[in-house]
């Protein structure tokens, strides 16, 4: 296992893949950033109130305004399929290895990298904000809350990622599944949710979107926390499970 974590660590540190999505990704949180300071300078310029900017709002803000979860469904599926379409996850199960510590290496390496990439998202929305705005102003939300839960809905959506990746192996389709798929099911909630025609109960609260556009929302709700964290934690290890069984039977 060891050997296999070192040789998936190796990988990613020379995947320029990697280094392109998170340079895109820190591009467009600075975009938010530079458009935030232009939007309070227009605001100022015709006498209205100014927006209440903080390095800690950025903060809050940085994993959604970076489009993780957006970039990481490309990256992912470029570095899981990788090995299947180079051939070299032939070579690495003739050897000997087994498949479970061969899917888990993969995981473990990958999701790392998107947590750090996550964190470092973080870290540079709140320097440059409080580089711009300072800390002056509170906010209402448990900013340590909100961001951990964030966190969580990387691992949950990495997850899902993975086991889409891993099912499929090509590329294309991989990229793909990883952007629609979501999509797709949110839409279906969506239609429930029409259905059900409830104020109180919305399929699509309980669905990773949902759960994490809860934490990205300017307002969070606080009812929706504790479940919310707990059901990312249920998405991560089921999507997880799932990818592993899969990794178990297929052919290479």
């Amino acid at each position: 296992m060891r050997k296999l974590l070192r040789f998936e660590l190796r990988k990613i540190l020379r995947s320029k893949a990697f280094y392109v999505c998170v340079a895109i990704s820190i591009g467009f949180l600075i975009l938010t950033l530079v458009t935030a300071k232009v939007a309070n300078d227009a605001l100022e310029a015709v006498g209205q109130q100014k927006l209440t900017l903080s390095g800690v709002f950025f903060a809050k803000g940085a994993i959604s305004s970076a489009s993780i979860g957006m970039i990481s469904a490309i990256f992912i599926a470029i570095y899981v399929c990788e090995d299947f379409t180079s051939g070299t996850m032939k070579t690495i199960i003739a050897k000997g290895n087994d498949r479970t510590k061969v899917y888990f290496s993969k995981y473990i390496i990958s999701v790392s990298a998107v947590i750090i990439w996550s964190i470092v998202s973080v870290l540079v929305a709140f320097l440059i904000g409080t580089a711009m705005y300072g800390n002056s102003e509170a906010l209402k939300d448990n900013v340590a809350v909100i961001i951990i839960g964030q966190l969580l809905g990387v691992l949950a959506y990495h997850s899902l990622y993975f086991m889409i990746s891993y099912s499929f192996t090509k590329v294309g389709a991989s990229i793909a599944l990883n952007l629609l798929g979501p999509l797709g099911v949110n839409l279906l909630l969506n239609f429930g949710d029409t259905l059900i025609k409830s104020d109180s109960f919305k399929l699509t609260d309980y669905w990773i979107d949902g759960i994490v556009g809860n934490f990205t929302a300017s307002t969070t709700n606080n009812k929706l926390i504790i479940s919310g964290m707990i059901l990312l934690v249920v998405y991560c290890a089921a999507t997880a499970i799932g990818g592993w069984l899969i990794a178990r039977r297929k052919e290479i």
